[in-house]
């Protein structure tokens, strides 16, 4: 009753013409003061004294706008009831929310490579409250063919890659740490790798980072060259609390491009590859686990449906990843499971159970005609890629628009195609676009409609990881592609604002 009272009062034309500015006026003027007591002190509506309400933080004003904002933009896109005063959410809506710690489920992207700039530094994170690309810090070098991975802090790693000199003079032993509470990377970074190597497989696990496998100089080569280059099987492992790196169990298969994932909090699971990059190159269908109680990988009796290097991996739970692309140029995609004596599970969870999960309705493709492989097929990408990575992150169904990100998913991320043509010279195509796969929906997501927009720039050799993310601006500039030209302040008009598809 009291928001359709206060809706229906005639706003001053003021406030009418200028909505953001009135917006940041009213939560900044109603922004409580802290009292001596730890909580909010300002004044209510009906001018009496409130104490003890500890709502208002260093974002706070900030948070509040794009909430008065938000709820200017649906109601004019929806033409449903008109949007609520922006005193009402000052007063009687911010004492019951909080917007001090950072929000879970945003995708990172670091650095990568890409044919006009070569190495990058930049870092892009998918705002899923959003649904756009926005920019963070960069990082304190350029760096490609690095890996990422979160702490259980919450903190940010990027480890090893190359830099825009390239993978014999620029490799790279730094290892970076980006703060996404303070949006900022950590001045002295952390430890450096033991070895410094690009193409590496990076994850996290009972609170420890695993660095696995990638290419390295080798020690014997006095001068640095292409040829002194060797695939590794030498694994590092980091701990947070001593701020340091040792030694970790090494690989069975010396391999570069493989992708490492945790398999719940149990398992790393390393997939694909190439064990000898610079000599025959021989692209790898074998599956590596390592189980830390054990201390040692093992390589799996069941293989891919095909060799990969570089492709995208992500798990969807604790015993199957799904695969997608990978060299040389791929767009087939395929669910592998690992078996379950490999794992030393009890009896699996029944049929109906598995059912009842979004993961378990991932039944699209067939199964293989050997039928013993016992892994699925899936639908082809729109197009093959290598040099590409995967993540799983929760997304907006069909119907449905961010922040409402209910959907488990696995996005895409970069990487090239090598396009060849008889008679003529290869040419390579670096991508932008996201491809997200819908696991409930069985395929992939229409590209009119996909929830994440391209990256702003075509790159490949990306590092890539979902952690949490403080929403850094609102995207006032693009209401304009869904809901015609709005009023927003000429300035706020011309100021740089992330991409997003309309």
């Amino acid at each position: 009753a009291v928001s359709r009272h206060l809706s229906n009062r005639r706003r001053p034309p003021a406030l009418q013409r200028r909505p953001m500015a009135a917006a940041l006026a009213v939560a900044a003027s109603v922004s409580p003061r802290w009292g001596s007591s730890g909580g909010a002190t300002g004044r209510s509506a009906h001018g009496q004294k409130m104490e003890g309400t500890p709502w208002c933080d260093p974002n706070a004003c900030c948070a509040l706008t794009w909430l008065i904002l938000d709820d200017r933009k649906r109601s004019h896109i929806r033409n449903c009831r008109r949007a609520l005063p922006p005193m009402l959410y000052a007063e009687h809506v911010a004492p019951f929310l909080r917007f001090d710690e950072p929000l879970l489920n945003m995708l990172y992207a670091f650095g990568g490579r890409s044919h006009r700039h070569g190495s990058l530094d930049s870092v892009e994170m998918f705002d899923t409250w959003h649904g756009l690309w926005v920019p963070c810090p960069p990082m304190p070098a350029r760096r490609a063919g690095a890996s990422a991975a979160a702490l259980s802090d919450g903190r940010l790693m990027v480890a090893g890659g190359y830099d825009e000199r390239g993978i014999v003079d620029g490799l790279l032993d730094r290892v970076d740490e980006y703060d996404p509470r303070r949006r900022c990377w950590k001045a002295e970074g952390a430890a450096s790798l033991r070895r410094a190597r690009w193409g590496h497989g990076c994850a996290c696990l009972g609170g420890l980072v695993y660095v696995v496998g990638g290419c390295s100089l080798q020690h014997r080569w006095r001068e640095p060259r292409e040829a002194s280059m060797e695939t590794l099987r030498s694994c590092e492992v980091y701990t947070p609390g001593d701020n340091m790196w040792r030694p970790a169990p090494s690989l069975q298969v010396a391999r570069s491009g493989s992708r490492v994932v945790a398999l719940g909090d149990r398992h790393l699971l390393a997939v694909g590859g190439c064990d000898d990059v610079f000599g025959r190159a021989e692209t790898q269908p074998t599956v590596e686990l390592f189980d830390p109680r054990s201390g040692h990988w093992a390589v799996l009796s069941k293989k891919l449906a095909q060799p990969r290097t570089t492709a995208g991996v992500a798990a969807i739970d604790d015993r199957r990843v799904m695969v997608f692309g990978g060299a040389p140029s791929l767009a087939s995609a395929e669910i592998y499971a690992v078996p379950e004596d490999a794992l030393g599970f009890g009896p699996r969870r029944d049929r109906q159970d598995e059912e009842d999960g979004e993961v378990g309705l991932i039944e699209e493709g067939r199964d293989d005609e050997a039928g013993e492989a016992g892994y699925r097929l899936v639908a082809n990408m729109p197009v093959g890629r290598m040099g590409c990575q995967a993540a799983a992150l929760y997304l907006p169904g069909p119907g449905a628009s961010c922040p409402t990100n209910d959907r488990f998913c696995i996005a895409v991320v970069g990487g090239e195609r090598c396009n060849t043509t008889p008679g003529e010279w290869p040419r390579v195509q670096q991508f932008s676009t996201v491809p997200v796969l819908d696991i409930k929906m069985r395929g992939w997501v229409s590209p009119d409609v996909c929830p994440i927009p391209p990256l702003p720039s075509p790159r490949t050799a990306v590092a890539l990881c979902v952690g949490a993310g403080r929403i850094a601006a609102p995207p006032y500039a693009t209401w304009a592609s869904t809901s015609g030209k709005t009023d927003v302040d000429a300035e706020e008009e011309e100021a740089p604002t992330p991409q997003r598809l309309a």
